[in-house]
């Protein structure tokens, strides 16, 4: 198995506790349009690029008559104003996992928000010199799940795709994750957060901690193993609780 020697982040939800905003103010540019939605009518949108994610609302709602380029500025200034009065913050543990650098691994982030807005949050949270490349879906031809922002991501940092290990929260993303070849993912699921199926990931974690660095520095390989041995050992306790009940009538 090829030893890890880069991380590639994903940034809203990863590396940003920005999803929140990203909701919020697509949610608002669509109330002006005269349209009502759930909060979670966004999360088949998440890790997605702003083209097609407008272009598949004005699909589905008429009164959306303008540009897609439009509502994407909308949305881009509308998010700007929530975060200049809410302010944005860093994902719990990230800062710590991207202190990984110290150990000689290459970082690189590779997110489908527009590359003013990755480089502005990394400046935000003074983290812009730790990596050496900043991939943006529209730096792309295809959006997540296509594999290509991944794959740019390795070849921008020089290293070969089965060295590298990928963070992310959203289906599309690990999708794409997993169809960049030998590439292995960290699926991030933290409490709270809106609800992806992760499940193609290497393995799927709900807090960045101590255990998840060593898991890729390669000092334990059985974050998913533990996971797997819980799942097997609350089977058995059914199956044995099942067993005792029948036995009993």
């Amino acid at each position: 198995e090829s030893m890890i020697t880069a991380v590639i982040f994903d940034m809203d939800g990863v590396i940003a506790d920005s999803e929140y905003f990203n909701a919020k103010a697509k949610t608002f540019i669509l109330k002006t349009a005269g349209i009502e939605v759930d909060w979670h009518y966004h999360d088949k949108f998440l890790g997605t690029t702003h083209e097609y994610m407008w272009t598949e609302m004005k699909k589905e709602f008429e009164s959306l008559d303008k540009e897609v380029l439009y509502y994407i500025d909308q949305w881009v200034k509308t998010r700007k104003e929530l975060i200049d009065q809410e302010g944005l913050k860093p994902m719990p543990g990230v800062v710590d996992l991207i202190d990984i650098k110290e150990k000689g691994f290459h970082l690189a982030v590779a997110s489908s928000s527009l590359k003013e807005d990755i480089m502005t949050n990394m400046n935000t949270f003074g983290i812009t010199d730790c990596f050496e490349a900043f991939i943006s879906g529209s730096e792309c031809e295809n959006g997540k799940p296509d594999p290509e922002i991944f794959q740019k991501a390795a070849e921008a940092i020089g290293q070969k795709a089965a060295n590298c290990i990928v963070v992310e929260d959203s289906e599309a993303g690990v999708k794409a994750a997993k169809s960049a070849k030998n590439v292995k993912c960290i699926g991030y699921a933290p409490e709270g957060a809106i609800k992806q199926d992760l499940h193609q990931a290497d393995t799927v974690v709900k807090v960045i901690s101590d255990k998840l660095i060593e898991y890729i520095i390669g000092k334990i390989s059985k974050i998913k193993n533990r996971q797997r041995s819980y799942r097997k050992r609350a089977l058995s306790i059914f199956f044995i609780k099942n067993f005792l009940v029948k036995k009993r009538r």
